[in-house]
């Protein structure tokens, strides 16, 4: 292990244990800037009793941001190439997978409350011959707490790995391909557990810019998977789906709901569109929103899963975030549009978010290459 720059203090050592109190402020009324100097999307997650976020430093270094105690640190080498991605390992530490420099997509464990982290070391075994990683890769936590990874090829291949033993060392699997036919220029993708079944699912837009889902057979991680099969059944004009899908599990519906940028103008406008069970489901369906409340299409949306209720976060030209929550009304799906902290023209929309309680603690890039992070709770 090599020690990071910063230590965490010993007084909130006991905090390692999941599932105590968050401690930080619940909510805030407005957007703070905590500094960083990074690019692309910030990885935020909820992790025994706190809050962490890691990013890709305008030095290729990887960062990380400790929101209990507004402290920064970097570690490794100059080497990252993509954001990185962080899940929770079984040995008791934070997985931080990223693409480096040599091609290789590679792993530290970090320990977020000791200030420690591993090198970065090779997952998957050698890259596969004639394969060119690209792209953001993604990792998740499968129904037996190992972790599995994904990543794109140049070639418009998915390929995944997973641990398969969590001893000392964690090893894992080879790469192994999942689907192929996906979009090279929009290098980004989701992957979430269907709490229902304990299953996976990972979603990506295809080269024909539609989304596309595939799901585990079983959970726990393996080569079980079924092919990918197009998500919607509009009619011909298809969405054109651009900067990637967002989509989570809403326990509310015991389902997978689906949200994406839309720019074919023969559907709508509008280029915020879902996939819903009661919006006509499996048909995309535009949301409801004034020209003003039109996002910033170069960002994707973000969903979160609050207790059960689904909500989606976007930003607007002019820097407003605006945030939607499930309401399943005789009138629609979601209920009311609102805003999120002070409008801002710094902001970018490159945002991530972890839910806190019964708040949500949102993060985002900003122009100057900055971390913005407010803590709203829907409906006060």
């Amino acid at each position: 292990m090599t020690t990071a720059t910063e230590h965490r203090t010993h007084d909130t050592q006991e905090l390692k244990a999941v599932g105590v109190e968050y401690h930080f402020s619940p909510s805030t009324s407005d957007w703070s800037d905590v500094g960083g100097a990074f690019r692309g999307v910030p990885a935020s997650i909820a992790y025994g009793g706190n809050i962490f976020v890691f990013t890709r430093n305008t030095d290729n270094t990887l960062g990380f941001y400790n929101v209990t105690t507004n402290k920064w640190r970097k570690s490794g080498p100059p080497t990252l190439v993509s954001v990185p991605s962080v899940a929770p390992s079984p040995n008791n530490a934070l997985a931080v997978v990223a693409l480096m420099q040599s091609g290789q997509i590679q792993v530290s464990y970090v320990d977020p409350f000791g200030g420690v982290s591993t090198n970065f070391a090779i997952i998957g075994g050698q890259t596969p011959i004639g394969v060119k990683f690209v792209g953001n890769p993604v990792i998740a936590v499968n129904n037996n707490q190992r972790v599995e990874a994904f990543s794109l090829d140049s070639n418009g291949n998915m390929w995944h790995t997973f641990q398969q033993s969590i001893g000392n060392p964690i090893t894992w699997s080879n790469w192994s391909p999942l689907g192929s036919g996906f979009d090279t220029t929009v290098l980004s993708l989701a992957v979430f557990q269907l709490a229902n079944t304990g299953q996976l699912q990972a979603v990506a837009l295809g080269s024909d810019h539609n989304m596309y889902q595939s799901t585990q057979f079983a959970d726990g991680g393996m080569d079980s998977w079924s092919p990918f099969a197009p998500l919607g059944l509009n009619a011909p004009p298809q969405p054109q789906f651009t900067a990637g899908p967002a989509a989570n599990f809403d326990s509310n519906v015991q389902t997978a709901v689906y949200c994406g940028l839309n720019l074919n103008t023969g559907v709508s406008s509008n280029p915020l569109v879902y996939l819903a069970p009661s919006a006509g489901f499996p048909t995309w369906t535009n949301f409801n929103l004034l020209p003003a409340q039109f996002p910033v299409t170069n960002a994707v949306p973000v969903m979160v899963n609050n207790n059960g209720t689904t909500q989606v976060i976007w930003l607007v030209p002019g820097g407003q975030v605006l945030f939607v929550s499930e309401a399943q009304t005789a009138s629609g799906f979601w209920g009311d549009i609102d805003n999120v902290g002070n409008q801002n023209g710094n902001f970018t929309g490159q945002m991530s978010g972890v839910v806190v309680g019964s708040n949500v603690a949102l993060f985002q890039l900003t122009k100057q290459a900055s971390l913005a992070t407010i803590t709203y709770a829907p409906g006060s």
